[in-house]
């Protein structure tokens, strides 16, 4: 007994002593193991490294759909104009042009061909026409089904106007290449290169008789006029003339629709410029906005009004329509279209600056997503709330 009680002990202080004592390397050699073994791109392992530019167009270049590549390389091209990368983003853009011109090829190919024939390779040159061979009368009128060198051909105008019956650009959805054609369009504006951005225009123009939905056709003119009229393109005739047909399809909208419409001219007319035409398109969709039965419609028209609010600079006036728009959104009895409206509101929400604000009403979104009945309904709802609830907190 007594021997383990005289057992020598270490005490606090001592211990505290050889670990100061520990050579340094002996003391480190754990931490610089655990350190070895942590990823390079920084605290958290769970953290994915920043994908680089040519990270993103290999990315880019391996999309399934051509319309997949052009919209990354759109959005690369996008990114380089945020770095002040100009000729990266013009360049990277071009990418997403060169898409679309190598899918209409062989039609602009063959339009030439048909209206302006080839010449014919050692052709004799003109001589009198011979004398007839017969005492027959000579007639002015020759028969129909007799050709004559002397009288011009009907190619020309036979061809330009086949080229118009028939689709010209039968390969093309033009719901889907008309918005992204004006997106590609805007970088360029962006970009300075005032030129291939309204030969882009015009690609987009000619497919917006194709589109079907009035809404959507409205909002492609919009988004052309838009352009034309920014200061990076500075055309006001054509911007005024494309959002002129903007707005009078708009404004033959179902009502339930119209404020979508409208808000796309009115945005439009602002991009482009144009304060006055602005003003009074913005005030024609407040005032359908409130009119409207839906209560859905009345949140997600109250929100793009306050979207254009915002845009103009109008602060004040964009916070009352976003406050009207989520009392709106709140009160609705459905959970999928509460949700949905609640989506609609937070968007112009964080558009309109306040991020906070927007990702509490995806909070109540959430919810409201979670009671949809339909499982497919709800699975739809639950991942555009989430994907947009994500998209906020990469803003950071």
């Amino acid at each position: 007994m007594r021997s383990q009680m005289m057992r020598p002990t270490v005490s606090r202080t001592a211990a505290r002593r050889r670990l100061v004592g520990m050579p340094f390397m002996q003391f480190a050699v754990v931490p610089l193991l655990l350190l070895a073994a942590l990823p390079l791109t920084g605290c958290g392992g769970g953290k994915k490294p920043t994908m680089t530019i040519a990270d993103r167009l290999r990315r880019a270049e391996a999309q399934p759909t051509p319309d997949g590549q052009a919209r990354e390389f759109a959005r690369i091209a996008r990114l380089q104009l945020q770095s002040a990368d100009y000729s990266g983003a013009e360049k990277t853009v071009g990418r997403a042009r060169q898409v679309y011109l190598e899918m209409t090829m062989p039609v602009r190919e063959a339009v030439p061909e048909e209206v302006v024939p080839e010449p014919v390779a050692d052709a004799p040159a003109a001589e009198p026409a011979p004398e007839p061979a017969t005492d027959a009368p000579a007639t002015d009128t020759p028969a129909a089904d007799t050709p004559t060198d002397d009288t011009p051909t009907a190619e020309p105008p036979a061809a330009e106007d086949t080229a118009a019956e028939s689709p010209a650009l039968p390969s093309v959805n033009a719901a889907i290449w008309g918005p992204l054609l004006v997106e590609i369009a805007a970088v360029y504006a962006d970009a300075g290169s005032k030129g291939p951005a309204r030969d882009v225009l015009k690609d987009a123009a000619s497919l917006a008789p194709e589109i079907d939905d009035d809404v959507s056709r409205a909002s492609l003119l919009a988004g052309i006029g838009g352009i034309y009229g920014s200061q990076t393109s500075s055309d006001a005739a054509l911007a005024r003339a494309n959002l002129k047909k903007a707005a009078q399809l708009a404004e033959g909208v179902e009502s339930r629709f119209r404020a979508e419409a409208l808000a796309a001219v009115a945005m439009g007319y602002v991009k482009a410029g144009l304060a006055k035409e602005a003003g009074d398109m913005v005030a024609t969709l407040e005032r359908s906005a409130r009119d409207v039965e839906s209560p859905r419609a009345r949140a997600e028209g109250l929100a793009a009004a306050a979207n254009v609010r915002a845009l103009a600079g109008d602060a004040d006036a964009a916070t009352q329509l976003l406050g009207d728009a989520a009392d709106a959104a709140k009160g609705i009895e459905g959970a999928e279209n509460r949700t949905y409206a609640l989506v609609a509101v937070a968007n112009a929400t964080a558009d309109a600056g306040d991020r906070k604000g927007a990702l509490s009403l995806l909070a109540e979104a959430e919810k409201s997503a979670n009671r949809v009945p339909d499982p497919d309904a709800q699975k739809n709802a639950l991942e555009r709330v989430r994907q947009l609830k994500t998209e906020l907190e990469r803003r950071r």
